[in-house]
């Protein structure tokens, strides 16, 4: 397995409808992407709705985080993304995919 690298790069945070976070997950497998942090259960409101996970309001949300060191791969993988949901899906998921610049420090 490849190591963390430390240092600059770029913080991933991809929220999204959590039927979808299997095949995103997927893609950061499938790239070989050295680590995530997934925290499912999420409740929120967006364009696409409420996910407060009740009678209500059913379904939930999905944060995947991931520290990438080459920018090269985050483009990568939100086009990976991109190309995945307009392949699987008729009508756009809730997704959305943020970037920030930050330091590994351990």
């Amino acid at each position: 397995m490849p190591e963390h690298v430390l240092g600059p790069g770029t913080m991933l945070v991809m929220i999204c409808e959590t039927p979808l976070a299997e095949r995103l997950t997927s893609i950061l497998d499938e790239l070989s992407v050295v680590g995530y942090t997934r925290f499912s259960g999420v409740s929120g409101i967006g364009a696409h709705g409420r996910h407060e996970g009740s009678a209500v309001w059913p379904g939930t949300n999905t944060i995947i985080m991931t520290f990438v060191s080459d920018d090269s791969m985050v483009e990568a993988i939100l086009r990976r993304n991109d190309e995945m949901i307009e392949e699987l899906y008729a009508h756009r998921p809730g997704y959305r995919a943020f970037s920030m610049p930050c330091n590994a420090l351990a």
